[in-house]
C-alpha cells in the first residue's frame, strides 16, 4: 500500500507539479521582465526630459537673461537659444537614449524642440 501510494505521488509531481512549476516560473520571468523594461524606460525618459529642463535653463541663464536684461532679445536670439538648448541636450543623452525616443517618439530633434517649447512655458508660466 505505501508502495502504491509513493508511486501515485511520484507520478502526479512528475505529470502535473513539475510542468505546472515551470509554467508558473515562465510566467513569472516574464512578468518581471515587464516591470523591469517599464522602470527602464520610465526612467530613460525621466533622465531625457531633465536633460532638456536642464539645458533650458542653463541657456537661459548664461544667454537670454542678459540679452534680455538689455533688450536684444530677438527672434534671432530666440533660435539661437534653442539651438543652444538642444545641442546641449543632445550632447548630453546618450545613444541608447536617443534610439529609445526615437523607437518610441519618432525623431529624436522634434521630441527635444517640443521639451524645450514645453519647459519654457512651464518655466514662464511658473
Amino acid at each position: 500500500m505505501n508502495e502504491l501510494l509513493i508511486n501515485i505521488i511520484s507520478v502526479v509531481v512528475t505529470v502535473v507539479v513539475i510542468p505546472l512549476i515551470s509554467i508558473l516560473g515562465t510566467k513569472l520571468i516574464k512578468w518581471i521582465n515587464t516591470k523591469i523594461n517599464n522602470t527602464k524606460t520610465a526612467d530613460m525618459l525621466t533622465t531625457a526630459t531633465t536633460i532638456v529642463f536642464n539645458a533650458v535653463r542653463a541657456v537661459f541663464q548664461t544667454y537670454v537673461e542678459s540679452l534680455k536684461v538689455s533688450g536684444e532679445f530677438s527672434t534671432t536670439a530666440q533660435q539661437t537659444a534653442l539651438k543652444k538648448a538642444k545641442q546641449i541636450a543632445l550632447e548630453q543623452m546618450t545613444s541608447k537614449t536617443k534610439n529609445y525616443i526615437t523607437e518610441t517618439f519618432g525623431n529624436v530633434d522634434t521630441w527635444i524642440n517640443t521639451q524645450i517649447e514645453s519647459t519654457i512655458n512651464a518655466l514662464k508660466n511658473k
